[in-house]
């Protein structure tokens, strides 16, 4: 009995000491760990935005560390550059408890030897200060993270709920809560979040607007890849969307979802973007649902890569500063910075980029509409913009095709006539039908349709240097001058 209790003295003595010692080394690392890990989150907000000036729109910093034996407290501080120009910090403190067994793990019996975890919360301070209000003083941004010691971390990130109600104002959002996973460097990631509602009611000179979303949650992960780009997927949902101007129709959207897909094949840069509509109403009459994919690929990589810094550093800039002050934009790029556009430009052209719309489609009760794009990109052996064939040889090929079904456009023309306040289900019955054949009879008349069944269709399809518009072939000169003179007819009619 006496020799077990001396093991266990030991065991518990051993243990002791380990732990102790592993909270020296752990204080010892942490201020690289968290100097890395601000690194790294500039990096990353360098590419979300700049100001007019060209500074980054958001930057973080470790304000101070305070390192103790078995915890540590951070304070860290988030910049934003405000449209106005003025700079907004948002304070956050992290109560930092050392590996490898923090107290909170140990309590809660979590006993996987960690570095670090962190608990940080959101600061009061001015810029903060209504936020805070609205939550009677607590924290309304909190998150909870635990760092490995391969540097991988897992973080928890909640949002509190808030309901704030002012002289015609009111808003009301449900919290959100978010996980977050990522490897050493962020070379990996993976997260998901979720709330259940966000509305807002405002009052007008015109008359009461309202506006919720219900329902979202967002799913991601990816791996950098050699372009220096997050390769993976992207998934956003919301359950439902309501809108109600002022003096206007409601205008309900239910099952409304996005999703991206970015990937490397074969050196070169493709990706995928989806979106969909469940349904929309608008006043309560049913106007269908819409779908729509997009896929790009061939994008060079060190082109793309070359020419999205360039954006950043050069045009992202002129656009903030041409956005504030109301005025179009007159890009103005120095001798250097046009030749290195021109270069990257044609070496992505070299690449043959492919842009296609795969499915544009529009669907009611009794009819469904298509449309579909495709573009391969050429190089045109110079970017001269007084060779009057570099536009023509910059497209290798295009294919467009359009079909619209006539019951849809009745259906959509019906829910517009009850939405106009009509009630004689006879004569929104004609009107539909006046519309719809009104269409068809305009696209066989301009030549730019024709009458298959149901449907009116029209085809293009360029290569080569010929042009196919619904069976007739012609020049790209040819073409562009039926296009005009159709254009002017229609001015001349107005």
């Amino acid at each position: 009995m006496k020799k077990a209790a001396g093991i266990a003295a030991g065991v518990i003595i051993v243990v002791g000491a380990l732990a102790t010692g592993g909270a020296w080394y752990t204080g010892t690392q942490l201020e690289g760990v968290l100097q890395n890990a601000v690194a790294q989150a500039n990096t990353q907000l360098a590419q979300s935005g700049v100001t007019p000036d060209g500074k980054p729109q958001f930057s973080a910093e470790l304000v101070s560390l305070d390192r103790q034996f078995f915890s540590s407290t951070a304070h860290y501080r988030l910049n934003v550059r405000l449209p106005d120009g003025q700079l907004a910090h948002y304070a956050f403190v992290d109560h930092i408890e050392h590996g490898p067994f923090p107290l909170s793990r140990v309590t809660s019996l979590r006993l996987t030897p960690v570095m670090a975890a962190s608990n940080a919360a959101l600061e009061n301070n001015t810029d903060t200060a209504k936020w805070f209000a609205l939550n009677n003083g607590q924290a309304p941004l909190t998150s909870h993270t635990v760092i490995h010691y391969d540097r991988s971390s897992s973080t928890q990130l909640t949002l509190v709920p808030v309901e704030s109600k002012a002289p015609g104002k009111t808003l009301k959002f449900s919290g959100l809560s978010m996980t977050i996973n990522t490897t050493a460097d962020a070379q990996k990631y993976d997260l998901k979040g979720s709330f259940d509602q966000l509305s807002m009611d405002v009052a007008s000179e015109q008359g009461p607007v309202h506006a919720d979303v219900n329902g979202v949650t967002l799913e991601g992960g990816g791996e950098k890849g050699k372009s220096g780009f997050y390769l993976g997927h992207s998934d956003l949902k919301a359950a439902s969307l309501n809108l109600q101007g002022a003096n206007a129709p409601a205008v309900a959207v239910k099952d409304l979802a996005f999703n991206g897909l970015m990937q490397e094949v074969e050196d070169k840069l493709a990706a995928e973007v989806n979106y969909a509509v469940g349904s929309l109403s608008v006043g309560g009459q049913a106007f269908g649902s819409a779908q729509m994919n997009w896929k790009l690929g061939n994008f060079d990589i060190a082109a793309s890569k070359a020419l999205y810094t360039l954006y950043l550093a050069k045009i992202a800039p002129q656009q903030q500063a041409a956005a504030a002050a109301g005025v179009p934009l007159k890009l103005q790029l120095s001798e250097a910075d046009q030749h290195q556009l021109n270069t990257n430009l044609m070496a992505l052209l070299a690449g043959k980029p492919h842009i296609e719309m795969e499915r544009l489609a529009i669907k009611t009760a009794n009819g469904e509409s298509q449309a579909h794009l495709s573009v391969d990109l050429a190089s045109p052996g110079t970017l001269d913009s007084q060779n009057p064939d570099v536009g023509k040889k910059m497209i290798g090929l295009l294919d467009a095709s359009i079909t619209l079904s006539k019951p849809m456009i009745v259906d959509l023309a019906s829910a517009q006539a009850q939405l106009q306040g009509q009630t004689d289900k006879d004569a929104v019955a004609l009107q539909a039908k006046n519309v719809s054949d009104s269409v068809s009879g305009m696209a066989v008349m301009t030549q730019l349709g024709k009458v298959e069944g149901d449907n009116v269709t029209s085809r293009l399809h360029y290569a080569d240097g010929v042009v196919d518009f619904n069976g007739q072939k012609m020049t790209p000169e040819q073409f562009a001058a039926f296009i005009g003179n159709l254009l002017g007819q229609q001015q001349a009619q107005r």
